[in-house]
C-alpha cells in the first residue's frame, strides 16, 4: 500500500464505540456466522439481529444504527426492496448499508451500489477481514458524504448572507433593480414593455418593492 493510501484509509479510531450494526438475515445459521466473524475483527461492534422485513422496520423505526447488513435472497421481498425501505427512514437514512449477496451475483451488486449501497459482500466466500474492510469502508463513505454536504450547506449560507449584504448597500441595489426592470421588460408581452419603456413601470416597482424596505433581501 502507498503512503498516500495508508494516510487516506480508514482509521478504526475514526468510528463509533460500539458501532451499533443491524443485520437482516433470514438464516439462522447465517446470521451465527456472520455474529462470529463480527466477534473477531478489530470493531467494537454491537449487533442487532432480525430475520425479516417487518421486523427490520421495526428496527429502524426505533433504534439509530451506524450500519445495516442486509442479506438480498429473502422470503418476501428481496434486499432492494429493504434498501430503499431504509433510505427513506427518518432515522436511518444515513446508515451505511452493506448488501450480502450470493456468490457470483455480480449483477445484484452493482444494481444495489447503483441505488445506493456502500459496498457488498459474497456470502460464501466472506471472511473476518472482508467484513471489517467493508464495514469502515461503509462507514467512511457516510462520513465523507455527511462533511461535504455540511460544507456545502456553509458556503451556501455564506454566498447568500454575502448577497443580502451586498444589497443592503444603495448603490448594488440601484443596480440589481435595474437589471430586474431590463430582464422583466425583455421577457413581458410588448404591450407591458410599452407600458415600462413608456414610464409605467408601477406593477414591476411593487415587484421589487420588497428590495427598498429595511430588512435583508433574501435571496432562497
Amino acid at each position: 500500500m502507498s503512503m498516500n493510501a495508508e494516510m487516506n484509509a480508514p482509521r478504526i479510531g475514526a468510528f463509533p464505540t460500539p458501532i451499533q450494526t443491524l443485520l437482516l438475515d433470514d438464516s439462522a445459521f447465517d446470521r451465527a456466522r456472520i455474529r462470529r466473524m463480527s466477534g473477531k475483527i478489530d470493531l467494537n461492534v454491537n449487533l442487532t439481529e432480525v430475520s425479516g422485513i417487518t421486523e427490520l422496520k421495526t428496527a429502524i423505526e426505533t433504534k439509530l444504527f451506524d450500519l445495516v447488513l442486509i442479506d438480498y435472497r429473502l422470503p418476501q421481498g428481496d434486499g432492494l426492496d429493504v434498501l430503499a425501505c431504509i433510505q427513506k427512514s427518518d432515522l436511518n437514512c444515513n446508515a451505511g448499508l452493506i448488501m450480502i449477496t450470493g456468490e457470483g451475483d455480480t449483477r445484484t451488486a452493482v444494481t444495489a451500489m447503483r441505488n445506493g449501497c456502500h459496498d457488498f459482500l459474497t456470502k460464501d466466500a466472506m471472511t473476518a477481514d472482508q467484513l471489517q474492510v467493508a464495514m469502515m469502508g461503509a462507514m467512511q463513505t457516510v462520513q465523507d458524504r455527511r462533511k461535504i454536504r455540511t460544507q456545502t450547506a456553509v458556503q451556501n449560507d455564506t454566498i447568500r448572507k454575502s448577497l443580502s449584504d451586498a444589497l443592503m448597500e444603495q448603490d448594488i441595489r440601484g443596480t440589481v433593480r435595474q437589471l430586474f426592470k431590463d430582464e422583466f421588460a425583455a421577457r413581458m408581452p410588448p404591450p407591458r414593455v410599452e407600458n415600462w419603456a413608456g414610464g409605467d413601470s408601477s406593477e414591476l416597482d411593487a415587484l421589487l418593492a420588497t428590495m427598498d424596505d429595511d430588512d435583508e433581501f433574501i435571496f432562497n
